[in-house]
């Protein structure tokens, strides 16, 4: 009978090997390569994994992702079994923190640092402030939210913007593709959550980066491919409405070696480290979700295929 568990991570594999075996001392867990039998795995931990490895487990019953995303496991070719996305609040905690860092470093006026012409103007305060600078979150599920909650704690107006809205009362609240605009357009900096699904790839093309607000910023720390093509982003940041551009995901990623992103003076590039899986935090989560599994519940939260998130 099929009772192994295959874990499969993208770094540190002593670490989460220890911390699972601590947290479920009753399971059989192998380190990938190495593993039982093929037809004794049950379950599968992992970021990633080879289609014709993943098919090879004739018996796997669930994939449990360590990431926030899901496209990786939705490709041509994937084991129709479930598939249980990490939600863990510190890594929302962390992604809200980085949103926080780039905000106050454009609204506050930290790019642009004091200079001897500044001198006969030295205590004059010029940064905008808080209230009149309104956020928008691009995705308001479990880290846009979170993301929402610490600009509305620091006093900024938030808009969140959804495709069935929302009804949190601190926040304003915009609906699907006919409100997009609207929400774009009434956003000082905009931070996009989103994840790759069919419905959000190329979200953001030269007709949706026209409707921004002047001199605003986008922040993009949901994935690359909302954006439709790079040159569209450039265009908007040379010509308006676009001030600066934060990227922690690209499409490619990494980007290319002669992509014009690396080389503009107002785009800012991080290496897709807004938000990182911790094995502190997230092998407990893992492990909830196999005793779930176990007790014959349901795990959470489960990847819904027909929305592709």
């Amino acid at each position: 009978m099929p009772v192994a568990i295959v874990l499969n991570p993208f770094s540190q594999p002593d670490l989460w090997l220890t911390s699972l075996r601590e947290l479920l001392p009753d399971e059989d867990i192998y380190l990938w390569p190495d593993h039982p039998e093929r037809d004794e795995v049950e379950l599968l931990i992992a970021w990633r994994m080879k289609r014709d490895d993943l098919n090879s487990f004739e018996n796997l019953r669930a994939i449990l992702s360590m990431g926030a995303g899901a496209e990786q496991w939705q490709k041509p070719g994937t084991p129709d079994v479930a598939i249980i996305r990490l939600s863990d609040p510190a890594m929302s905690d962390e992604m809200a923190a980085y949103a926080l860092h780039w905000v106050l470093h454009f609204q506050r006026g930290f790019d642009k640092p004091a200079g001897a012409g500044d001198l006969p103007r030295w205590f004059e305060k010029t940064a905008t402030v808080a209230t009149d600078y309104p956020v928008g979150i691009l995705g308001f599920g479990d880290i846009g939210s979170r993301v929402g909650r610490a600009f509305v704690d620091l006093g900024y107006p938030v808009n969140a913007w959804s495709r069935r809205g929302t009804d949190d009362s601190a926040v304003r609240s915009y609906r699907g593709d006919a409100e997009l605009s609207s929400f774009l357009a009434a956003s000082r900096a905009v931070v996009n959550v989103l994840p790759n699904t069919p419905a959000t790839t190329g979200l953001m093309d030269a007709t949706r980066f026209s409707q921004f607000a002047a001199d605003s910023v986008f922040i993009n720390i949901g994935r690359g491919t909302i954006v439709a093509d790079e040159a569209d982003l450039i265009h908007a940041l040379d010509d308006g409405p676009l001030s600066a551009v934060v990227l922690d995901v690209t499409n490619p990623e990494p980007p290319d070696a002669g992509s014009p992103l690396l080389a503009h003076p107002r785009v800012r590039i991080t290496r897709h480290i807004a938000g990182t899986t911790q094995a502190a935090t997230a092998a407990p989560l893992i492990a909830a979700n196999i005793n779930r599994i176990r007790r014959g519940e349901a795990p959470f939260p489960l990847v819904d295929r027909a929305s592709g998130y």
